[in-house]
């Protein structure tokens, strides 16, 4: 059996899907076993549970996608960083440490299934954060094209995206960059009337 593991992580809400050439097999969010609403950082829990219900090991795993690339928007990056140096680059480095960590995942990986990192075989390919959104909701729908649209609070300096859909190509058509944020101005006034972190 030949599958696709899909991971969340390092950051709120992290989680594992597996999919196979028929669709998803198995999904589940880290915070269904671990207690911890919005759990963030690695989905160790979730990673092996998926295995489990799938009836699979880490050998069944060809591919593995990582909802993250940061090296997406480098440039409009480090545009933004360089208009307020003094303010901002703490805050870059400290991202930089984020990514550092989030970039041993055949590492964790192998921890959180209690085996050897070398078992870990499969190739890896890191997804920018809005074209994950698109991809996992318009490669498991019926529709052979489709307007792709994706907003939330941000992911890899971005904060929505548009893509062209039709057949296996995802073409992105258009991107609202940092600071510019409807998500962030949703949980803003979601916040404002009295609900919680994440509006």
């Amino acid at each position: 059996m030949s599958l696709v593991l899909g991971v969340n992580s390092a950051h709120a809400d992290a989680s594992a899907v597996l999919v196979s050439s028929d669709g998803i097999v198995a999904a589940i969010a880290e915070e269904r076993l671990s207690r911890v609403k919005h759990s963030a950082g690695f989905p160790r829990l979730a990673i092996k549970e998926v295995l489990r219900i799938a009836g699979a090991s880490i050998d069944d795993v060809t591919d593995v996608a990582i909802a993250r690339d940061p090296k997406a928007n480098l440039a409009a990056k480090l545009r933004y960083v360089a208009t307020e140096p003094k303010r901002r680059i703490a805050h870059a480095l400290k991202r930089l440490a984020a990514h550092r960590k989030a970039a041993r995942v055949a590492a964790l990986m192998a921890d959180a299934i209690g085996t050897e990192e070398r078992r870990v075989r499969a190739s890896f390919h890191r997804v920018e954060h809005h074209l994950a959104h698109i991809a996992s909701a318009y490669y498991c729908s019926p529709f052979e094209h489709a307007a792709g649209i994706s907003v939330d609070g941000a992911g890899d300096f971005a904060s929505s995206m548009i893509a062209r859909c039709v057949g296996r190509k995802l073409e992105v058509v258009h991107r609202t960059l940092w600071p510019h944020s409807v998500g962030v101005y949703y949980t803003a006034l979601s916040q404002f009337i009295g609900f919680g972190e994440f509006g």
